[in-house]
């Protein structure tokens, strides 16, 4: 009885959906249509597979992207102009994992702003399988395609069945069209959802849930013809910084609190009212209020506010940001948001980079048939960053397999992944259950100056070991997990940590730095001489006495000075201005080359700063103003001649080049015009200067190609 019950509610799904023609409107006016409507669209497969671009990096619940829109896609009210595309057969607006289950359209609850062909547990990249992606943009069209794609199974292979699909974005009309070429398959639990759903997840438009789609079916969703929705709606974007919800910063420095407010509606609002508190267990720290006075539809303002927040303690702080005074507001949920604040304290000697509260709530984590694993983006708040230890909370091994710590460089494609750092094997045993425990780096020598780095716990194959969730609010929003090889972002990263980080240390650098040239100006010109004056700062985190600074200018020899040994605290800064100025006695255009000099540094790459710079004795020398020389013909090909007018006697005549290199020096006689040969010298510019008892006098000359 069970199994005909089975048959028959199958054969329902298919019956259902061969029997669809049309559907809608949602609330702003979308449509939908299919080839069996006859005002739908015709059935026409677009074959992207020679022309298209392949799409790699897709596995077992994961998004590829950002790709590119060129001049955006209107959907709904907004226009996007980047599109992720997920393993699970969608594509989203916000790089969004969706998996297992599937929403209902339309869902408030995250993640929205998608549009979903055929979203079903799908797997690529499995054994035997020949599941590929395609995306193509070509004038107004759009397409993506999804072919030959297996469902995934709790099996060995993990795949099962073949389906093609794909969805084609006409920016000319506005139109979405999914397009079916062939589905065979079940997948766990007829868990499929068809539709598109906007930025909000209050409007959508659903073509079916937990209907297989037909071979040779097309549904194409219509843009509403005249728009008469109204979309009120403000709230906060991000708080610190875009896409997460948590930041390390170092007890006892002042931070600058920041918010992003934006209108994600299509009309414009005003008075916008922004309050921002900070609270540590319940008790406030830093409160700041604002305002927005205008904003149009899309658009989102960045505020910082003017009150610092400097945490005197370690640990987590919660800053809750709030806007109000929306008249109509249609979405209340993104009117307020909680951000992690998690404050550490540099002087330890293991400081600890882990989002969660250390509290642990309900089971564990474990991935079905293990290989899998969660990860965490972390960017410290100090550098160099010398990471010395793993950290994590493993609740049960029930299969005594251990698991995998893994570090990786944020190298990758769009900062993603990139370079393994560190692979450490935590052999069962070797740590404590239902604790903390603290495993050792593999690599001693992992050291981050810049940016950030990913942290993996990964489980073996067929692994039973779990790891323990955090589900205190404010949550990080910064979870990924891990599958076939694969990163996403989390599936409920807005509710759920794990208890999962890293021990590091303050690593302690003497680093100086050159910060800037203040004068000359780079591209300036020098008309007499110039004293150098640059900027010194201690980029490191030692107290600091700058030994030498030194310069050159061209070819001419170098000047080295010594500052005076005033110490200079970590983040302090000094200018020096040079006894001895830039000087050159000829017109000349050359790098101006600056760099300090002190035991121990241990970046010389920050050390220089060189600036192009002329220096023009020539606009100075007042005797020029009636300078007698006479040079002709001007330019030369082989001989000029220089007519000293009434100068008689004898005078010292020096040649020089653009660069400042002396070329020839000679002693002549005034008292009838003198010739100068050419020969050897290279077709350009010239300098000369003629030294006569007191005075000196300049001019150029220019040698012509014969």
């Amino acid at each position: 009885m069970r199994k005909i019950l089975l048959v028959w509610a199958l054969f329902m799904s298919f019956f259902n959906a061969a029997q669809a023609g049309s559907g809608g409107p949602d609330a702003y006016g979308y449509t939908w249509r299919d080839n069996l409507d006859p005002n739908g669209p015709a059935y026409a497969w677009y074959d992207i597979t020679t022309i298209g671009t392949l799409v790699t990096g897709l596995g077992d619940d994961n998004v590829v992207g950002p790709l590119g829109i060129a001049s955006g896609f209107q959907f709904y009210w907004y226009t996007t102009e980047q599109v992720w595309i997920g393993s699970n057969g969608y594509l989203g607006f916000t790089g969004s994992n969706i998996a297992s289950p599937f929403p209902t359209i339309p869902n408030t609850a995250a993640p929205n702003n998608f549009i979903a062909p055929f979203m079903a547990d799908f797997i690529f990249g499995s054994a035997g399988s020949t599941a590929q992606c395609y995306y193509h943009v070509v004038g107004d069209t759009i397409c993506i395609s999804w072919i030959n794609v297996p469902f995934w199974v709790n099996a060995v292979p993990p795949a099962t069945g073949s389906n093609s699909f794909q969805v084609i974005l006409n920016k000319a009309d506005k139109s979405i069209t999914f397009n079916y070429q062939s589905q065979t398959g079940l997948t766990n639990n007829t868990d499929i959802t068809i539709g598109i759903e906007n930025i909000a997840g209050n409007l959508g438009l659903q073509h079916s849930k937990n209907t297989y789609p037909v071979a040779g079916r097309s549904v194409k969703f219509y843009y509403p013809t005249v728009v008469t929705y109204q979309a009120i709606d403000g709230g906060v974007g991000y708080n610190m910084s875009e896409g997460n919800g948590a930041v390390f910063v170092n007890k006892g420095q002042a931070k600058q609190l920041t918010t992003s407010i934006r209108n994600f509606g299509n009309q414009p609002l005003s008075n916008i009212t922004v309050s921002s508190v900070v609270t540590q267990a319940g008790t406030t720290v830093n409160s700041n209020g604002s305002a927005v006075f205008s904003l149009t539809p899309g658009v989102d303002t960045v505020i910082g506010f003017n009150s610092l927040f400097t945490p005197v303690v370690d640990g987590i702080y919660d800053m809750t940001t709030t806007v109000s005074g929306i008249t109509g507001d249609l979405v209340p949920a993104n009117n307020s948001l909680r951000t992690k604040i998690i404050a550490v304290d540099t002087t330890q000697p293991a400081i600890v980079l882990d989002y969660s509260d250390g509290g642990v709530n309900g089971a564990g984590l474990s991935w079905s048939g293990g290989s899998g694993g969660i990860g965490y983006y972390i960017e410290p708040s100090f550098y160099p960053c010398k990471v010395n230890a793993y950290q994590m909370y493993v609740m049960t091994d029930a299969a005594g397999t251990g698991c995998y710590l893994k570090l990786f460089d944020d190298d990758g494609p769009n900062g993603g992944p990139g370079t393994l750092l560190d692979s450490t094997f935590a052999a069962p045993g070797s740590f404590p259950l239902a604790g903390y425990a603290t495993v050792n780096l593999a690599n001693t020598n992992v050291m981050i100056t810049a940016g950030g780095f990913y942290v993996l716990w990964e489980m073996p194959q067929g692994g039973n070991i779990t790891l323990a969730r955090d589900t205190d609010q404010p949550i990080s929003f910064r979870a990924m997990e891990y599958l076939q090889g694969s990163w996403a972002g989390y599936r409920a990263r807005s509710t759920e940590d794990f208890l999962l980080g890293v021990q590091a240390q303050h690593y302690l650098v003497n680093d100086l730095q050159l910060v800037t040239l203040m004068d000359p100006a780079p591209g300036s010109t020098m008309t007499s001489p110039t004293a150098p004056k640059i900027v010194v700062k201690n980029v490191g985190n030692l107290s600091n006495n700058v030994t030498a600074v030194s310069y050159r200018f061209g070819a001419l020899p170098p000047v080295t000075e010594n500052i005076s040994a005033n110490s200079l605290q970590p983040g302090d800064s000094v200018t020096y201005t040079f006894t001895v100025p830039v000087s050159s006695p000829i017109l000349q255009t050359a790098n101006l080359c600056l760099w300090i000099s002190m035991n121990g540094d241990v970046a010389r790459s920050n050390d220089t700063i060189c600036a192009e710079v002329t220096y023009d004795p020539a606009t100075s020398v007042v005797e020029n103003s009636r300078n007698p020389i006479r040079l002709f013909p001007n330019p030369a090909t082989d001989l000029v001649t220089l007519d000293f007018g009434e100068l008689r006697g004898n005078g010292s005549l020096q040649l020089y080049d653009l660069q400042g290199r002396l070329l020839r020096k000679q002693e002549i006689s005034m008292d009838s015009p003198y010739e100068l040969r050419l020969e050897g010298l290279a077709t350009g510019l010239y300098q000369y200067v003629l030294h006569h008892q007191q005075l000196t006098y300049t001019g150029r000359l220019m040698k012509q190609q014969p």
